[in-house]
C-alpha cells in the first residue's frame, strides 16, 4: 500500500476506485467502462504498459461479474457464443504479445470511423429492440469481426464491449438484451487470455489492480440489475451515444 501511495498518491487510489465502480455499471450497461478507467489510469503517472495491464485485471473481473448476472438470469446461451469466444480469445492473446512490441495506435486509426458508422446504423434502424431480427451478414465475417474485436481488445480495448454489442445487433440479428449479455461472455475470453498474459509478463500492479477489481465488481453488480430489469430502453441510448463519444475521443486523440 506504501508503495502505490508514494507513486500515485492516496487521491489517485480513491479516484481510481470510484472510477472502477461507475466504470462497471457502465460497462455492464454497454460495455464502455475502458473509456472511464484507462484515461485515468495513464494520467496517474504510471507506465502506458502497467496502465493496460492493471486495467485489464479489473476489467476481468468485472466482465465475468456481469457475464455471471446475465447467466443466471437466463439471457445467455453459451453454446451459441462458444465459438466467438474461442475466437476472440485467441486473438486477444496475439494482440497482448503485440502491445508489449508495437504500438496499438495503427489499429485504433480505423475503429472510430467503424464506430460511427455502427452508432448511425443503431440509431437509424428500425425495429431494433430486445426482439432478434434476421441476420444479414455471413457467418464468415461475423468471425472475421470477432477476431478484430478479439485483436482490438488484447492492444487496446477501450470501448470495446460497446464494439462487440454493436456487432453482434449488426451482424447476428441479436436484440438488445440478448447482445449485452452474450457480450460479456465474449469480453470475458478477451480480458481473460490478456489478464494472464500481462501477469506473466510481470506488468500488473497488483495491489491498485486488487482495489479496482472491488470497485468493478459492485459496479458490475449493480449495472447487471438494471439492465435485466430496464432491458433495451435503457441499454439502447447507452450503446448509441457510446459509439459516438468513443469515436470522438479516438478522433481526438489521433489528430
Amino acid at each position: 500500500m506504501v508503495e502505490i501511495l508514494e507513486n500515485i498518491g492516496f487521491f489517485w487510489c480513491l479516484l481510481l476506485v470510484g472510477a472502477s465502480f461507475v466504470g462497471g455499471i457502465l460497462g455492464t450497461l454497454s460495455g464502455g467502462s475502458g473509456m472511464i478507467t484507462m484515461p485515468l489510469l495513464l494520467l496517474s503517472g504510471i507506465s502506458p504498459i502497467q496502465a493496460l495491464a492493471t486495467n485489464k485485471l479489473q476489467a476481468c473481473f468485472g466482465s465475468f461479474t456481469g457475464a455471471l448476472h446475465y447467466y443466471k438470469s437466463g439471457l445467455v446461451d453459451l453454446g451459441q457464443s462458444r465459438s466467438y469466444m474461442l475466437i476472440a480469445f485467441v486473438f486477444s492473446g496475439i494482440g497482448t504479445l503485440a502491445v508489449q512490441y508495437i504500438s496499438p495506435d495503427r489499429l485504433s486509426v480505423l475503429l472510430p470511423f467503424a464506430m460511427i458508422g455502427v452508432g448511425l446504423y443503431l440509431l437509424f434502424a428500425k425495429n431494433l429492440g430486445d426482439d432478434n431480427h434476421t441476420r444479414q451478414t455471413h457467418p464468415v465475417v461475423l468471425y472475421v469481426f470477432c477476431a478484430l474485436a478479439g485483436l482490438y481488445g488484447g492492444l487496446l480495448g477501450v470501448g470495446i464491449g460497446t464494439f462487440v454489442i454493436a456487432i453482434l445487433i449488426s451482424m447476428g440479428g441479436y436484440g438488445f438484451s440478448k447482445a449485452l449479455a452474450h457480450s460479456r461472455w465474449i469480453v470475458f475470453s478477451i480480458n481473460f487470455i490478456s489478464m494472464l498474459v500481462f501477469i506473466i509478463s510481470g506488468h500488473v500492479l497488483w495491489l491498485l489492480g486488487v482495489m479496482m477489481c472491488i470497485g468493478q465488481l459492485l459496479g458490475s453488480s449493480l449495472g447487471a440489475k438494471m439492465a435485466i430489469k430496464h432491458g433495451a430502453k435503457l441499454i439502447r441510448p447507452l450503446v448509441i451515444g457510446l459509439c459516438f463519444v468513443m469515436s470522438i475521443q479516438l478522433l481526438i486523440k489521433q489528430f
